[in-house]
């Protein structure tokens, strides 16, 4: 069973009217499905980061040993990263 690479990014709205009636502001996540991978990828990323990949534990991802499919799934995730989103590893 393939495992899907989600990209979750956290977004906090700041607003004054909710701050004065003491409201819960209107933060949210957002999920984005990049793709999938195999198993066997999937493993390996797990066995050296975790379930999590971010931009400062990328380097630790042993890219020569994963397939070229999903080396390229991974690549193109890596990619669109900013600072404060994270890849997810998700089975589908």
């Amino acid at each position: 069973m393939p495992y899907q690479l989600v990209k979750s990014s956290y977004i906090g709205f700041k607003t004054y009217i909710a701050e004065a009636l003491s409201h819960g502001e209107g933060d949210f996540l957002v999920e984005e499905v990049i793709g999938e991978i195999s198993d066997d990828t999937a493993m390996k990323i797990k066995e050296a980061l975790g379930l999590e990949i971010t931009l400062i534990n990328a380097p630790l991802i042993p890219i020569d040993e994963i397939d070229e499919g999903d080396k390229m799934v991974l690549l193109k995730a890596l990619q669109t990263l900013e600072g404060n989103e994270v890849l997810r590893i998700r089975r589908c």
